[in-house]
């Protein structure tokens, strides 16, 4: 009796508090986990891996993925922002979700001179794990309309290299594009990536 006479003020207090958060929690509720809107449907693709097998954008359906536009022979952005996606890449996997739960899917507009020798020496190059990301290919005008189609402005130049938007794509796995991220920023970091990733998983 003597504790509660002398701390009876402290006790009023935490009394108080705790019926404020179960009057919060019952009125409120628990907070919403924060998502991404659906932006637009994902275009419909047919390409090849680099073993020639058939790819759509159907057969990749119930993973999350994160769909980026380039080509090897890319002087500036391409290197850098593949690179970027290796660290997502590896986050993903530490995370236990790469391959399982989400992938990478990096198409090359410049399907000439990325056969698939050499794409494949760019994948490596880059830290590639094939297990949960995908190289693909197809016909070259089929393919840039495509990337046009994803939102991802892009122009070949006369002396055949290519100019493009630097755009990272979130689909879900329903096959929905929910956002994009611009490669190019330079403050842009692989937790950043996958923190806008797992908002849809």
């Amino acid at each position: 009796m003597e504790f509660v006479k002398k701390h009876s003020f402290k006790i009023a207090v935490l009394a108080l508090c705790a019926a404020m958060g179960i009057y919060l929690f019952i009125t409120y509720g628990m907070p919403e986990k924060q998502t991404l809107p659906i932006e637009m449907a994902a275009p419909a693709f047919e390409l090849s891996d680099l073993d020639g097998n058939e790819v759509t954008l159907a057969s990749t359906n119930g993973k999350a993925r994160i769909v980026y536009f380039y080509f090897a022979n890319c002087p500036d952005v391409c290197p850098p922002t593949t690179f970027l996606l290796s660290q997502v890449q590896d986050q993903l996997e530490a995370e236990g979700k790469l391959g399982t739960k989400a992938e990478l899917i990096s198409i090359t507009f410049d399907p000439v001179r990325d056969t698939p020798e050499v794409i494949h020496d760019f994948a490596e190059r880059h830290f590639a794990d094939f297990n949960g990301w995908r190289f693909l290919r197809g016909d070259e005008a089929k393919t840039m309309q495509l990337a046009k189609d994803f939102g991802v402005g892009v122009i070949k130049n006369e002396d055949g290299s290519f100019m493009h938007t630097n755009a990272i794509t979130i689909v879900d796995k329903d096959g929905q594009i929910r956002k994009w991220i611009d490669g190019s920023k330079e403050e842009l970091t692989a937790d950043q990536i996958v923190a806008e990733l797992n908002k849809i998983l």
